[in-house]
């Protein structure tokens, strides 16, 4: 890798391009398959839930916070959405092949459904807001009584087809909402080796992905570029 010719050099790139990604991913789609796949000691309880959710932030961070090294402006947000994305896709796989394989359909009618906003702030003060749908409903299945989802799916009064899981792992969603495990895997793994190349094309210095065009240089270089003002001389 460029301006790494010792491996004591070499190797911390190596581990930040690739392995962090690798380690990242590989704990967000663990905690996917525990969820759905999981022992029965971790569904239910304030333990269980504490551990997947760690396992997730911990997983997003690894891919988010190294990716502060990538000052490039094409890898740092290139990387950022292809990694991430790719990550929730391949979890998302997951959890759709378990409810293929055990999931089933019911019918219900939906008795309410409320509108509930989800405002976050992350690191740097900027605010998203998510919206999110619940539905409560009346179902041949009396197990299956909510479903949340981030679309309005039916009225009130209107019929609708839900699957859910039976061992109740997972949550209700629409029938058709359930997408091909095999696509997302597909996908979902092409957009993540296009996030890792993209961290290696910068450690290699190949233009114009290398350190020579990243944001902190255009930034000093815009600076400099800026006229000065020549002050007034003082009375």
């Amino acid at each position: 890798m460029a301006g790494y010719g010792n491996r004591p050099e070499w190797a911390p790139a190596a581990l930040l391009a690739v392995g962090a990604p690798l380690a990242g991913a590989a704990l967000i789609v663990a905690r996917a398959a525990l969820d759905a796949y999981g022992p029965s000691a971790l569904a239910g309880n304030w333990a269980g839930s504490a551990l997947l959710f760690v396992m997730m932030m911990a997983g997003y961070a690894l891919l988010v916070f190294t990716q502060l090294r990538y000052e490039n402006v094409l890898v740092f947000f290139g990387a950022f959405f292809l990694l991430t994305i790719g990550a929730s896709m391949v979890a998302g796989a997951v959890s759709d092949q378990a409810m293929r394989e055990r999931g089933r359909t019911t019918a219900c009618t939906v008795q309410k459904v409320d509108r509930r906003e989800v405002t976050s702030t992350d690191g740097d003060g900027n605010r998203t807001t998510d919206v999110f749908y619940d539905h409560d409903l009346a179902c041949a299945e009396p197990r299956v009584r909510t479903m949340t989802t981030g679309s309005r799916v039916a009225g009130r009064g209107e019929r609708v087809q839900v699957v859910y899981d039976p061992r109740g792992r997972l949550d209700p969603r629409p029938a058709g909402s359930v997408g091909d495990p095999g696509g997302s895997l597909a996908w979902g793994a092409a957009l993540f080796g296009g996030g890792v190349l993209l961290r290696v094309l910068f450690e290699l210095g190949v233009p114009p992905f290398g350190p020579g065009k990243g944001l902190r240089l255009r930034l000093r270089r815009w600076r400099r570029r800026r006229p000065v003002r020549a002050r007034p001389p003082s009375p």
